[in-house]
């Protein structure tokens, strides 16, 4: 009843047109109004009424300055408890906060992932590209052995053996996979393709000869490695299982204290905060990665809708994610870092890392981690938060993806990685009117 009251009297002295008779011409459809536990923030008008946008015109994002690398600053993100904040970069803008969580609510977060029920991770939203059967690709290239045209390279002998020794052993495929493929194939995995071809026991001191290489389906053996590239855990971009918890004003209140936390830390409007995605809770088994990508989708065209605001489902969105904080919630025994690839770089630039025609793979963190401008080891309850996206100068609002966030998780040797990400939408000038899906107030 005193919410309605509320919400009555807020109606009552402030029209979202302007006066109290255009309210009384022009009905509008109040969806419920929006609650920061039990403080009214404000009214909730459905997403594309002028009323909404007449409310979050008011937004403005906030970065935080990181003076320059290596400073460090103290927080008070919790009454009479300061946090030490480390700038770990400048491009992309990168801190580090230790000690973040407490042993207890790493623990918490992770029991509460494994109620939820973990799934596989899917890079990109496509679950159909991790799918597929090898029985059903080789036995389809048995079918088929003309080659396309950009494959008809490999029908050379000598493009293969490299030593032009007349053989082609392991090493050398391995080569030719890196090389041509971009497939960094381990030692044990060249013999297995080998048995899976069923070209074991035509092999010499097991490499392929000149004649035995004549007889070969090459196609098969290009196939073979473009499913492992793709679909095999090892060389995928993504190997880990996830699950998603709320963070609204119902979930668990040790999740609803830690966006307290995160207000603090950001600077950020509740709004912001509110629009959120729900927090990813992610474990990682040995040779789990996920390589470099970025957390905010680039766009030419700035009046593609951002997802968390697709409320039609349009088939085409982008990724908004003004800022991203990775939380460390176990010790890794070996392995498992979070490698920046380009961060702070002033010889390369993302664009010519982005070269599609490029013959290395500085993506690939299972090869490549220390190669990383910035790679930070996963401590137990250190966050690291850094900013995907400028602010627009003229609205406030989110601007251009950062291409130096580029990042990615290197390989788990040994034991197992818990990590969570709370990823903190924002609305550019073109969507400042619209809800987040994720904001439930």
């Amino acid at each position: 009843m005193v919410r309605s009251f509320l919400v009555i009297l807020f109606c009552a002295f402030f029209s979202c047109e302007g006066t109290s008779e255009d309210f009384e011409q022009k009905p509008k459809k109040f969806m419920k109004p929006c609650f920061n536990e039990d403080e009214l923030l404000n009214v909730c008008t459905d997403p594309i009424e002028i009323c909404h946008e007449e409310r979050t015109h008011e937004i403005k994002l906030v970065r935080i300055e990181g003076v320059k690398k290596g400073h460090v600053r103290w927080v008070e993100l919790e009454e009479r408890k300061n946090y030490k904040m480390i700038t770990r970069a400048l491009k992309p803008l990168l801190f580090e906060i230790p000690q973040f969580l407490s042993d207890e609510e790493c623990e918490h977060i992770i029991s509460l992932a494994k109620e939820s029920g973990l799934s596989m991770s899917i890079a990109g939203f496509d679950r159909a590209a991790y799918e597929g059967d090898l029985d059903e690709d080789m036995a389809e290239a048995d079918g088929n052995w003309t080659l396309d045209h950009d494959e008809r390279f490999a029908k050379g002998f000598f493009v293969w053996d490299v030593n032009k020794d007349g053989f082609i052993d392991a090493n050398e495929v391995r080569h030719f996979a890196q090389k041509r493929k971009l497939l960094f194939m381990r030692e044990n995995e060249v013999p297995a393709m080998f048995e899976r071809l069923e070209l074991s026991h035509a092999l010499e001191d097991g490499k392929i000869s000149r004649q035995v290489f004549a007889k070969l389906n090459i196609k098969k053996i290009l196939w073979y490695m473009d499913f492992l590239k793709e679909k095999s855990p090892r060389h995928r971009p993504r190997y880990s299982q996830q699950a998603w918890l709320r963070q609204d004003k119902n979930s668990d209140p040790i999740l609803r204290r830690l966006l307290e936390r995160i207000t603090r830390l950001t600077q950020l409007p509740d709004k912001v905060i509110q629009g959120g995605e729900w927090m990813q809770v992610v474990q990682y088994d040995p040779f789990g990665h996920y390589h470099g990508h970025l957390d905010s989708t680039p766009s030419k065209d700035p009046t593609i809708p951002c997802c968390h605001q697709n409320h039609f489902g349009k088939p085409d969105c982008r990724v908004c994610r003004f800022i991203t904080i990775l939380y460390y919630l176990n010790d890794v025994e070996e392995g498992g870092e979070t490698a920046f690839l380009i961060a702070d770089n002033t010889t390369i630039t993302p664009e010519e890392l982005e070269n599609e025609n490029a013959t290395t793979d500085e993506f690939n963190l299972s090869v490549n981690c220390h190669m990383a401008n910035l790679v930070v080891p996963p401590k137990k309850g250190t966050a690291i938060m850094w900013y995907n996206n400028f602010i627009d100068p003229d609205s406030g609002l989110l601007g251009s993806v950062d291409r130096y966030s580029l990042h990615g998780g290197c390989d788990v040797i040994k034991g197992e990685k818990w990590i969570a990400n709370n990823w903190l939408t924002a609305p550019t000038k073109y969507s400042r009117h619209i809800k987040s899906l994720y904001d439930t107030s």
